[in-house]
């Protein structure tokens, strides 16, 4: 297993326990990722350093935190990891799988998106997985589209931060993700045409990512900014 060193000192082992709260609006969003963005780059740390949680090491596909960031009560989760460095985009750090659970059935849960982040921090990928990649059981395109709009997750500690940005960054990006969904259903139809049976599809090594985009985080924003560069209310 490979492992990356961190400049950055290790922290104490914390529980990640997250609560949900109301959508935000496109300028709220906005103006809260600029914020944490802003914050880990005073501190000389990248968000990347900070979703590994203190650890001094990167070790591929370990789970940061340890045991995910999850709801209890709404299902909501995330963790952040890497894979071997062939897998990954030339310029990705890691990346940020999004998950809702089903409040009744904790033990399903379905993929929401991905998220890669490159050595400075920034998000720079959108995309959804084939089933086994992740173990989920596969939502529709219009479900998962509801989950990225709803996603909004609290947590305390050094978790607090990764939380509010990824609750940012869902929230600008919602439509993008509803339509990366879309266009996973489309390449699973045309996949199934072949006489192949969806099963077969879902758990089939070969096809791993379904869709993605590539996203420019700095360009986006200004879309929320007015000519004078204020954040729009």
């Amino acid at each position: 297993m490979r492992r990356h060193r961190l400049r950055h000192p290790a922290g104490n082992g914390t529980r990640f326990v997250v609560k949900s709260n109301n959508t935000l609006s496109g300028a709220t969003a906005a103006s809260q990722l600029i914020a944490v963005q802003s914050g880990y780059a005073a501190r000389g740390i990248t968000l990347g350093q900070a979703a590994l949680c203190g650890a001094r090491d990167f070790a591929e596909w370990v789970h940061y935190p340890a045991h995910d960031c999850t709801d209890p009560d709404t299902g909501c989760e995330f963790y952040y990891h890497a894979h071997d460095r062939g897998e990954m985009l030339a310029e990705e750090h890691g990346h940020f799988h999004v998950f809702q659970r089903h409040t009744g059935k904790p033990d399903r849960f379905f993929h929401v998106i991905g998220i890669s982040l490159d050595f400075r921090g920034l998000p720079i990928n959108l995309f959804t997985t084939n089933a086994w990649v992740t173990g989920e059981s596969m939502a529709p395109a219009p479900k998962v589209a509801k989950a990225a709009r709803q996603f909004c997750v609290r947590a305390r500690g050094r978790m607090a931060p990764i939380a509010r940005w990824l609750t940012a960054l869902l929230a600008i990006y919602a439509a993008e993700i509803a339509e990366l969904a879309h266009q996973r259903d489309h390449k699973l139809n045309r996949l199934g045409h072949s006489g192949r049976t969806r099963k077969d599809i879902l758990q089939d090594r070969r096809v791993r990512v379904l869709s993605q985009r590539r996203i420019h985080l700095l360009a986006h924003l200004n879309s929320y900014c007015s000519p004078q560069g204020e954040l729009a209310s």
